[in-house]
């Protein structure tokens, strides 16, 4: 399994900071089901992430998402590969809470007032959501689902969103391959 990068570290801490930040300052919370889904119409009220949504994508939700689906290929086998598997899942779970409000691309504050976009960041955060209770079960088959709808959301707001160039060129060719 990949370790987590330095840089994709800072950023996770700079965004949890960002988000609790807003929560201290008196910011609603999103409101949640009971499983922790967040609906489409509760927007938290922070103003601006410090960095793009699109590195939200590539540095957070790739890095995220990919060790999630390839675990249907490679079945986590230790307590420390699973642990690892569960971390991810939080941060995908993170990603998609992020990916609703606006960071500094040019295109971010246009994205995030479209309902369409908020429907896809509810779906990442639901998927994540998922992906959580599936690695806390230890249940592979269940992982596998779940890894399917990370592709199907992704693809599906990438078709909407950035067809031509998913990853805006950040940080190269990421995705992995089963061998």
């Amino acid at each position: 399994m990949t370790i987590f990068s330095r840089e994709s570290f800072r950023l996770s801490v700079v965004m949890i900071m960002v988000t609790t930040l807003g929560s201290a300052c008196g910011e609603r919370p999103a409101p949640q089901s009971s499983r922790g889904d967040v609906a489409p119409d509760s927007r938290p009220s922070v103003n601006r992430l410090p960095v793009s949504l699109n590195t939200v994508m590539v540095a957070l939700v790739n890095q995220a998402a990919d060790p999630l689906w390839v675990a249907a290929w490679r079945n986590p086998q230790t307590e420390k590969e699973w642990r690892e598997l569960e971390r991810r899942a939080i941060q995908l779970q993170l990603g998609g809470a992020l990916l609703r409000l606006p960071g500094t691309g040019p295109m971010d504050a246009t994205w995030t007032s479209n309902d369409v976009w908020q429907k896809w960041a509810s779906e990442l955060h639901n998927v994540g959501t998922d992906a959580v209770i599936a690695v806390k079960a230890r249940d592979v088959d269940q992982i596998s689902g779940v890894g399917d709808r990370i592709v199907e959301i992704c693809e599906g707001c990438h078709i909407d969103y950035k067809p031509a160039t998913p990853t805006g060129g950040e940080y190269g060719e990421l995705s992995p391959t089963p061998e």
